[in-house]
């Protein structure tokens, strides 16, 4: 993956609002995104420009040593800022427990087009 979900989201709502013939400003206005981890500082301030309704997530705390963007470092989604879209409820503990179990899979799994100098051994951790 390149790209984050949220901006694959974004993209596919401006997509069927072309097709559809409708106004995105209003279709964001009331969609409500769900992913798996709170949005990082682009995407909430890129979902903060579509003027999303809302955007729930897992829990803030899985990245913790990332720089989030709903609160857990920054509140791009909530603070008060010049030109910069309006602001989003961003709600956290959303299935987090299934969010974590289907990212602990993820990790475990190895990339088969990772150059065998970055393949990492396997451990026997579960």
């Amino acid at each position: 993956a390149t790209r984050h979900a949220e901006m694959v989201a974004i993209d596919q709502v401006l997509d069927w609002c072309k097709q559809h013939n409708r106004d995105y400003t209003e279709v964001f206005a009331h969609s409500v995104l769900y992913v798996t981890v709170e949005p990082c500082i682009m995407c909430a301030a890129a979902l903060r420009l579509m003027s999303i309704l809302s955007c729930c997530s897992c829990r803030e705390t899985l990245r913790q040593n990332r720089f989030g963007g709903c609160g857990s470092v920054l509140s791009i989604s909530s603070d008060d800022m010049v030109d910069s879209g309006e602001p989003f409820e961003c709600i956290s503990g959303y299935r987090a427990e299934e969010a974590v179990e289907m990212l602990k899979a993820f990790y475990r799994q190895e990339n088969p087009n990772a150059p065998k100098s970055k393949v990492r051994k396997k451990d026997r951790r579960k």
